[in-house]
């Protein structure tokens, strides 16, 4: 009996799960069930508002000028008279080296000039008694001349006072030049003088800037050892109310950032807390690592309560673009696909193509300020391209090639839309008025209206056809996605400009404020 219940209970479990299944499913409205399902559009509206492009990285913070001290002599620290966060003013002690050493050869340095000295005075002296022995035999050599006149000296008499003068005169040389020698060796006892005072001054360790002592790597007692390099003792920071932020950036955003854009900035120390300041520098070299290459970027900052520290990590936000007051998208939209991709605009492509055009007159008038004439201009040019574009589409149809459907009128020459299409729906790579092709027939096309309408400019209009035309190379094409009167999706080609990660700057195409888009798509139930 116990085996059979056993039985049954193994054989109610799967029966059990299989009934909630098919429960389940006609709950749903399969299987026959009386409930119908339906899709469901969230939207957003098209509002204006503030968008800010950003770059975020990270970097240590860092003193904007940081000076190693070191010692230039070997020798025992005798005092230390700075620590660790000690105010210091240019000269001031920081420590010093035990300088009996170098005292005693100062000293001795000392004595030997005095010896110096005194060994030209000695030769000063030798030199009065050189002359006095040449005056001397100057009157012997005269004397002997007048009494050789006289036939009174002889001849060998008068050789010998000429000798001695002579002797006397070579004297004079010789000592002259002993002066000069010893006048030399003053010299050089007072250059080996100042090099025993500078060594003994340099056992003074002293401030070379005013700032605050951020590392100290010696004590009292400790030798320091002074070889090919100085050994570092101090590591002070100049002014600590003024950092810098090594920031480094990828090679992807570098390009976008420039000298003097505004930065906000968290350290983990005060995490609740924005600080702000500027990009100073750009550094030109790369760092590479693990195939990953960044750059350097310098950002200035106050610091004037001393609040951030040298070596904290900084998370950093570079604002390299701003727009106040803009018309915007938010980026779920531009994201969003529906589902069934036969979902499409209701208009031809004739109306489209009509439609892209006559818009984009109107953007044209209003952003160059454009006079009637101009606008006739530009109808007249696209008109003229409208007519080329049906001509190649009625020899590619009667070759077999009809794939031009639904293009726009401008899309040929570069097309009258609003600028390149974003790879999605009808705009597809490949497909019509898509591709890199599409793009650059499009740009030729508006390259040819602009420079058609360039010589008619006033000076007014031609700054605002520069604008025209950066916003034109630098924007892009996407699509977004409202519910027409019937309540299904149709599709809209926009323009966008610069983007943060909330919205998109919308800077031409076919949705206007108040518009609402569609964001996402789900499934509903209705019994």
């Amino acid at each position: 009996m116990a085996a059979r219940f056993r039985y049954l209970f193994t054989l109610a479990i799967p029966l059990a799960a299989a009934g909630a299944g098919v429960a389940w499913m006609m709950g749903l409205g399969g299987f026959g069930s009386s409930s119908d399902s339906a899709l469901a559009y969230d939207t957003a509206e098209i509002n204006r508002g503030e968008i800010r492009r950003l770059v975020t990285t990270s970097g240590p913070v860092r003193a904007v000028v940081t000076v190693s001290v070191g010692s230039q002599l070997s020798g025992r620290i005798d005092k230390l008279s700075a620590d660790f966060n000690s105010e210091v003013k240019e000269g001031d002690l920081l420590a010093r080296l035990d300088d009996k050493t170098f005292a005693a050869r100062v000293a001795q340095a000392r004595a030997d000039l005095v010896a110096a000295r005194t060994g030209v005075t000695n030769q000063l002296a030798v030199r009065v008694k050189a002359e006095a022995v040449l005056r001397n035999a100057k009157r012997l050599l005269e004397r002997q001349e007048t009494l050789a006149t006289k036939g009174v000296a002889s001849a060998a008499t008068l050789d010998a006072a000429v000798r001695d003068m002579e002797v006397a005169t070579a004297d004079i040389a010789v000592i002259d030049a002993q002066i000069e020698n010893a006048k030399a060796t003053i010299t050089q006892r007072e250059a080996a003088l100042k090099v025993a005072e500078l060594d003994l001054e340099r056992t003074l360790i002293v401030s070379p800037i005013d700032g605050t002592v951020i590392s100290r790597t010696i004590d009292v007692g400790q030798t320091v050892a002074a070889s090919l390099q100085a050994p570092e003792l101090f590591k002070i920071a100049q002014d600590l109310r003024q950092i810098q932020i090594e920031a480094q950036v990828n090679e992807a955003d570098v390009g976008a950032i420039r000298e003097g854009n505004p930065v906000e900035f968290t350290v983990d120390a005060y995490p609740e807390e924005r600080f702000r300041g500027k990009v100073t520098q750009v550094r030109l070299a790369a760092t590479e690592l693990q195939s990953v290459v960044t750059y350097t970027v310098i950002i200035g900052a106050r610091n004037e309560d001393r609040r951030l520290f040298p070596g904290m990590t900084a998370n950093v936000q570079i604002e390299t673009a701003r727009r106040r007051d803009v018309l915007r998208v938010s980026n779920d939209a531009l994201r969003f696909r529906p589902r069934d991709a036969a979902a499409s605009a209701p208009q031809s492509g004739g109306a489209q193509a009509a439609e892209r055009g006559e818009r984009l007159v109107e953007q044209m008038k209003g952003a160059l300020k454009l006079t009637d004439d101009q606008v006739a201009m530009v109808q007249e040019i696209m008109r003229k391209g409208a007519a080329a574009r049906a001509e190649r589409q009625k020899a590619r149809a009667g070759q077999g090639e009809g794939q031009g459907q639904g293009e726009s009128a401008g899309q040929s020459e570069g097309g009258p839309s609003d600028g390149r299409r974003n790879a999605s729906g009808g705009g597809q790579a490949g497909g019509p008025g898509g591709g890199p092709d599409a793009a650059a027939m499009r740009n030729r096309f508006m390259e040819r209206i602009e420079t058609a309408l360039e010589p008619t400019l006033s000076a007014e209009q031609k700054p605002l056809l520069e604008d025209w035309r950066q916003q034109r190379q630098t924007g892009r094409m996407a699509s977004v996605w409202t519910l027409g009167s019937a309540g299904q999706p149709e599709q809209r080609h926009v323009r966008l400009g610069i983007a943060d990660d909330q919205f998109a700057e919308v800077v031409g195409g076919g949705i206007k404020q108040g518009d609402r888009v569609i964001i996402r798509q789900r499934q509903t139930v209705k019994r």
